[in-house]
């Protein structure tokens, strides 16, 4: 993996654990069906974008550590392949060593 995959990775990685805040606060004051402001968890360090998701959504795209929940069109199709899409989101899975890098920087992969 070259030094731009593994930042390209790591930015992913920091506003997936961005979400798992959003989430933890969202589980405490609503339920699986209310719709949530996520952060766009896409490799771009300058991206501010939200995506509307269901806590059950999110939950759905983290039952996986290799995959992110991005605004549509925020995926890097050379390191990244698109597992599903909504008209609010999308989730991308990363690949190769990028894609075991994320498994390894994943906060629930810690405990």
């Amino acid at each position: 993996m070259d030094e731009r995959e593994q930042r390209l990775a790591q930015n992913e990685a920091l506003f997936r654990e961005v979400n798992e805040q959003v989430e933890a606060i969202a589980a405490v004051h609503g339920d699986d069906e209310h719709v949530y402001e996520f952060y766009c968890e896409c490799s771009n360090a300058d991206c501010t974008l939200q995506v509307r998701a269901t806590l059950a959504a999110y939950e759905a795209v983290r039952a996986d550590a290799r995959h992110f929940l991005v605004a549509p069109e925020h995926w890097l199709p050379e390191i990244e392949t698109v597992v599903a899409k909504s008209d609010d989101w999308w989730v991308i899975e990363k690949q190769g060593d990028a894609g075991r890098l994320v498994e390894h920087l994943d906060p629930r992969g810690r405990d």
